[in-house]
């Protein structure tokens, strides 16, 4: 635990107890003056001393040295740098103070600002549905539609009361047709806006299949288990169509076991969603294939999670390797989340990481290292990002050659890019120093409240 919460929970627990200074440096064998310049934190405390003082005091080791209290000062440590916040001046140095002191209160801001980022985050999932989804553009167009026939119709009937009753008849079947329509969409609005209020489910394809892997973690054990299967019939050894291969046997081989796992997920309804699940297992399957679990996992542990390898050890290009990090769980096991990008700055594919705001429907922030990837092909690049919320993520972009090649063919490029915390960061080779540069980075435009960034393209739907 850092010292200034020691120092003060030490202070705060001697008062409560009404012990002296004197008393309790005597009791754990130091003088007075030291244990003075302990509990103005200006001295830190550890080993044997942490463990007497602890006893002294009539508290478990815990109770001094938690890794409770490291998350809760790095939570205020975060809200006090948070930019909506800046202008207060919080002092993010006291914030070891305030817990070793206070508690209580530590733990109530920490709730109130994890209760604000959420808040915050499906605020900014909403605007950006709003503004992006096909789904709702389509719908108000229809909608527009329907109403201007509706009034031209109503119009006509009123401009002109001598319309012969055929004629007149005729314009009454268009207000009503018109008008079945018209509530025929907004039914289909209703059902589309109470289903995301009652379920919390996406509404796309797209959206369905990612519900589909957040709701398992990125995981499918029962896809590792027969993979395991056909893992001991691939041969071994590299080659430039070793993965197709993979592909093909995970089609033959475990298309059975992907439909089984469709099949039992409630957060797939839809045919278009059933397609692409299938795709999106069936891409997983293969990865299993080429790089079965009990031997990628230990092994991308030595290596600290290097990406590049991991690659060539396992004969396995970015992407698989990526697929494979997703899959890892456990104890002190970072956790990774994946995104996928092509030239247009379209994000085709992305598997998200808790505390990650990033939008569905339109493009990601500009500053992202994952557009600046496809200036440097086949390098792993590293970004130390600060969002407005205040959470702190590593991401690592590597642009990959897609598509066929050849003298005089054109160079297409994908990009792929892991994101982990920041402290999970720290688990892996790509753990930035304490002095590496922190770029502010935003989710997009419209998402984003960094009013002064020279890059913006969009005003804020917040203002």
């Amino acid at each position: 635990m850092p010292k200034a919460i020691v120092g003060t929970r030490i202070r705060e627990r001697r008062r409560a107890l009404g012990i002296t200074q004197v008393e309790l440096s005597r009791r754990i064998g130091i003088s007075a003056s030291y244990l003075n310049l302990i509990e103005r934190n200006k001295r830190g405390i550890a080993g044997s001393l942490l463990r007497r003082t602890a006893a002294a005091l009539e508290l478990g080791l815990d109770d001094l040295d938690g890794a409770a209290e490291r998350r809760l000062l790095e939570t205020l440590t975060e809200l006090a740098h948070a930019p909506d916040l800046a202008a207060l001046g919080a002092e993010a140095a006291s914030a070891g103070e305030l817990i070793g002191a206070y508690p209580g209160w530590a733990r109530s801001l920490a709730a109130l600002a994890r209760s604000e980022r959420a808040a915050a985050s499906q605020a900014r999932a909403l605007a950006d549905r709003l503004t992006h989804d096909p789904f709702l553009g389509e719908a108000v167009h229809r909608m527009l539609t329907h109403i201007a026939a509706v009034r031209s119709a109503a119009e006509i009937m009123t401009d002109y009361p001598d319309l012969p009753a055929d004629r007149r008849a005729s314009f009454l079947a268009i207000v009503h047709d018109e008008s079945r329509a018209l509530t025929g969409v907004a039914e289909a609005l209703a059902a589309y806006f109470d289903k995301a209020e009652e379920t919390q489910r996406a509404l796309t394809p797209v959206d369905e299949v990612e519900a589909l892997f957040d709701a398992r973690a990125n995981r499918f054990d029962e896809i590792e288990t027969a993979a395991a299967g056909a893992a001991a019939r691939f041969p071994e050894g590299g080659g430039p169509h070793r993965a197709a291969a993979a592909r093909a046997l995970a089609e033959r081989a475990l298309g059975v076991a992907v439909e089984a796992v469709i099949a039992r997920q409630p957060e797939i309804e839809t045919a278009p969603a059933r397609a692409r699940a299938r795709r999106a297992l069936l891409d997983y399957a293969a990865a299993a294939i080429l790089a079965p679990l009990p031997a990628f996992a230990p092994r991308a542990g030595e290596l600290g999670y290097d990406l590049e390898a991991l690659a060539g050890e396992f004969a396995l290009d970015a992407e698989t390797v990526c697929r494979r990090l997703l899959a890892l769980s456990g104890e002190g096991v970072p956790r990774f989340g994946y995104f996928r990008v092509n030239a247009a700055g379209t994000l085709i594919e992305r598997r998200g990481l808790a505390g990650l705001v990033a939008p569905r429907y339109a493009p990601a922030c500009p500053l992202w290292v994952l557009y600046r990837a496809q200036q440097s092909p086949e390098t792993v690049m590293r970004q130390r990002a600060l969002f407005p919320n205040g959470e702190r993520f590593v991401f690592l972009a590597r642009a990959r050659r897609a598509g066929p090649t050849g003298f005089g063919r054109p160079r297409h490029y994908l990009t792929d890019m892991l994101a982990l915390s920041e402290a999970d960061a720290r688990l892996t080779v790509y753990a930035p120093d304490p002095g590496a540069p922190v770029e502010e980075v935003g989710p997009a435009c419209r998402l984003c409240p960094r009013q002064a960034c020279p890059h913006r393209v969009d005003d804020p739907l917040a203002g």
